[in-house]
Formats: C-alpha cells, structure tokens, sequence
C-alpha cells in the first residue's frame, strides 16, 4: 500500500491529527484529559465523569454508535465548561492573562477558547523523538496540502525549519477562494493565533459540519492524482469517518476511485515496529481504503519521502504564484518574450521583466541542459551538496581548461565516467589529463609558493596574521590536514563564496589562492581519486 503510494509518486494530501502531536510533544493532552483539566477550573460539585453519565443517560441516544456517542458527550461538556467558564471570568474569580473582560466582550472573544489557545502556543518536543521527528519534517516537506485539525503550530514550526512557508488558511478561509493547492496548510478546527477560530463545543461542530462538504469538495480536486494518507487518527475517528462520507457522495456510484487503494489511514499500534496493511472495504458507502496499524512512524516517513515529482510543492507554489504574477502583467501589455526562471531567483526576479514580452520556462537551474558559470558550478557544488545532473556537471568539468583549478572530485570519486555516453573522447580524454594533475591532496598543496610553505596547527593562529588575502588563503591551503576540517568549510562558506562573483568578475588578485584552497579542500574531503 505504502508500495503504491511510491510506485504513484504523487505528493500526498496528508491529515494530521492530535495523535501526532501527542506522540512528538510533551504533556499533550488528549480530548477527554483536556476537558477534565478546565472541569477542574470551574469549581463543579460534581466530577466530570458524572456529568457524562448523566449526559449519556438523558441526552445521547442510545442507537448510535459508541464513537459517535463519545463525540456527542465531548462536545456537549465542552459547551457546558465554555458557559461556566465564561462566567466565571466575567465574574471575575478567573483571570487570563492579556484578556480583559471589556476586550472579551467588544470583540466576542470566548474567554474559555482564549485560555485553550494560550494552552496550546507553547510546547517541547519529547527528547526521544528527535531524530524521528527529523524524518517527519522531510515527510511534511513533500506533502502537496496539509490539512490539521490541531490548534497547535508545530506543523508550520517544522517546515519552518526546512525554510518552508506553506500558505496558512485557518477555520474555512480558503475553501472558498480559488488557491493554488500547492503547499497549503488548512488549519480546518483553527489556530492559537485566532481563538474565536478554535472548533471544540456543539455549537462550533455544528457550524463547522454545514460547511464541511467545501473540505471534501477541495480534496476530490485534487484527488485524481493524489492520495490521501490520515496520520494522528483512529479509524473510527470521527473526522476520517466524516470525510469518508462526505467523499463517496461525490463520487458517481462507478467511480473508479471508490475502489481504487488512494486513501490511507496510519493507525498507532504500540510496540509494532512492521507494518500491517490491510484494505477495509465500507459497503455502506461502496467505498475502500486501506488502514496500517504500526508503531514505526518513521519508516513510513522515510519510504513517503522518496517521492520526487521534480519540482517540491513548495517550488511549485513559489512558481505558480510568481509566473502568474509575470504573465499577467506582461500579457496585459501585449508582450511576450522569453525570460529562463529557476527556483532559486523566483524571488529576485528584476523588474524590468514586467517590461518584456515573456515566455517562462518552468525549471530547476540544476537540471536543465545548461553550461553554468564557474561561479554557479562553485556554488551549488558547497552550498546544494552537488547536485547538478551528471550530465550537466561532467561536461562542465570536462569543458574547462585542464589547468584551472576547480573542485570536481565529488562527482568522479564513484563513477566510470569513460562509459558516459553523453561525453565525448575529447571530453574524457581532458578529464582524465585533470584526475592526473589534480587527482591528489599533495599535488595541490605543492603549489603552493615557497614562501608561504609555513605551519600552523590551527585555523586561528593564520587568521591572528591579518595577512594580505593571498597569503591567508595559500597558508590555509598548505595547512589543510592539520586544520579541523569544519573549520576549513565555515571559511569557505563566510570568506570565500561570497565574494567569488564579485572576485570572478574583477579577476582579483587572490582569485587563484581561492581556486587552489576550494580544490584542496574538496580532495580532503572527498579523498584523492589518482
């Protein structure tokens, strides 16, 4: 099932539920230990389990099933503590921090919703779970649209982290505005930024439920080439149940995609590390969806992240949103032109752009069959790992002057590259004239010049010089085994790659020492391949 999602390789619509945030973060609370935490607040004679029974007993009816009744029970209490704990607010035996009974009021805040957001701003991540939660971010970076029913904000932190900025819509907003269904977060019960927004008593469930058919209606859009995959939820879950009602009434009663396995809901099985898939079939609704019941969360994450549509969601949405932009300014002058854009100058694209008739080219600098400058080779090969296509980056090595120096060992040290097809035997031929000038540490640190052929044990010790820039980037060079290699690649990220253009550009004096001192430490860190 996981397999097919893979096989598929569509970025999925992913669901978030509160179990997600339970199992990453410390002292979460689930529904019912949330609302016996404000039962506790709100002086009640009684206990709250009380309360539900005598709910249970007189208002829930006694046909439906026992998750729907659970439900029933949850919001009804949640109302009953809203109005008690409303009440006491205003009465003033509750106060709340940065709330006063005159804000509450004029702008109908529930002082009960202020309080569960306030509840909700701050958490830990639980230590143990690390490193898994590192695989969580890669996994939530290729979601195509995020949909959460947490009030919590640990989903945007984690993108965050991968300089990810989805696009937030809180309550229903966005549902009814045409979005661009990439990278999307739809924070459907609300947000701690918004208490007004937040969906926990009957009344909000109620309103909430009128509306919810435009959820569905937004994932059926999408859903013709990607799955669904519920994470942080039981089946019986009322939200999943909800959905799934609500998608197979859209659906022609032959639509293929009621059968098709592109719903998955991952449920927690405690201490099962495997993965035991099954496909559930709803007869009610001639609908099925496929449930795994595991512990190992992050080999899902792991596998989920192997998809590769070319361009990430959040790429995709940078472009749509930019092109649009380009495209109808331009177009509504009567110009069109050709303009190349990349992901990586989407956001400094110049103005006079809007100025020419344009045709854009959707694509990543990387992956296009381009000859990149030396400064681009440079610094995608230090900043992006490497990771121009090998079509791309052997030719550009095998294209430059066998004397300049240039870093390229990372991308010969695993490969043959005389079977490359695409290169021709001149190309091969000045590649392997390169491995055996430059294939070696010392065959470089020798060229040093004579007078700068000192010791240092430590990258300091040369930097307390105040030597010129030449003769800093020579010593460095020479001394390049006897310095910490993380301190060798800080320099080159803050003293060398920043000022390569413009060095480039001006063929500045110490352009040379950088040449040798970028190759040095490429052969340090990959190994010699002579």
């Amino acid at each position: 099932m996981i397999k097919d999602i893979i096989d598929g390789n569509s970025y999925p619509i992913v669901f978030i539920g509160s179990g997600i945030s339970k199992r990453y973060l410390k002292n979460f609370p689930t529904w019912s230990s949330l609302l016996q935490e404000y039962w506790e607040q709100i002086d009640e004679p009684n206990s709250i389990f009380q309360f539900m029974r005598e709910l249970e007993r007189s208002e829930i009816p006694k046909e439906i099933s026992d998750s729907e009744k659970e439900f029933l029970i949850n919001v009804k209490t949640a109302s009953y503590i809203q109005e008690k704990f409303d009440d006491l607010f205003y009465s003033g035996r509750i106060s709340l921090s940065g709330l006063t009974d005159r804000d509450a009021y004029s702008k109908k805040i529930s002082p009960f919703k202020y309080s569960i957001a306030n509840r909700f701003v701050n958490y830990e991540i639980k230590p143990e779970m690390l490193e898994e939660i590192e695989e969580y971010k890669n996994f939530l970076s290729k979601a195509k649209v995020i949909v959460t029913t947490n009030y919590d904000t640990l989903t945007e932190k984690l993108l965050s982290d991968l300089s990810k900025k989805p696009t937030i819509y809180i309550g229903q907003k966005g549902f009814f505005d045409e979005t661009y269904n990439w990278a999307e977060l739809f924070k459907i019960h609300g947000d701690v930024s918004d208490p007004s927004s937040i969906v926990i008593t009957e009344e909000d469930y109620n309103t909430y439920d009128k509306n919810s058919i435009l959820i569905s209606a937004k994932i059926l859009v999408n859903l013709i080439q990607s799955p669904i995959i519920f994470l942080g939820y039981s089946l019986s879950d009322r939200n999943v149940q909800k959905l799934l009602v609500d998608f197979a009434k859209q659906l022609p009663t032959d639509d293929m995609r009621k059968n098709n396995n592109r719903i998955t809901v991952v449920e927690y099985e405690q201490g099962n590390h495997e993965f035991n898939e099954q496909i559930v079939n709803n007869t009610d609704l001639s609908i099925s969806h496929s449930i795994i019941k595991t512990d190992n969360f992050k080999k899902i994450y792991t596998e989920i992240a192997k998809i590769n549509q070319g361009l990430t969601p959040y790429e995709v949405s940078r472009f749509q949103e930019s092109v649009k932009s380009i495209v109808i300014s331009a177009g509504k002058k009567g110009k069109l032109d050709s303009y190349l854009v990349s992901p990586q100058n989407i956001d400094s694209l110049p103005e006079d752009i809007k100025q020419r008739r344009i045709v854009v080219a959707l694509g990543d600098k990387k992956n296009m069959f381009v000859n990149p400058s030396y400064v681009d080779y440079v610094e995608d090969y230090f900043n992006d790992g490497g990771t121009f296509l090998p079509e791309v980056a052997l030719r550009f090595i095998a294209n430059e002057n066998t004397q300049a120096r240039l870093p390229f060992v990372k991308y010969l040290k695993d490969v043959d590259y005389e079977k490359f097809e695409f290169l021709s035997k001149k190309q091969k031929e000045k590649i392997s004239k390169r491995i055996e000038k430059m294939g070696a540490l010392r065959d470089i640190v020798d060229t040093v010049p004579k007078h700068n052929k000192r010791e240092y044990s430590n990258l300091n010790s040369i930097l307390l010089l105040n030597a010129p820039k030449t003769r800093e980037l020579e010593l460095i060079a020479y001394n390049i085994e006897r310095i910490p290699i993380n301190n060798i690649i800080d320099y080159i990220n803050k003293n060398v790659i920043p000022n390569l253009q413009e060095n480039y550009n001006n063929n500045a004096p110490e352009l040379s020492a950088q040449r040798r001192l970028l190759l040095a430490y490429d052969l340090i860190a990959n190994g010699d391949i002579k």
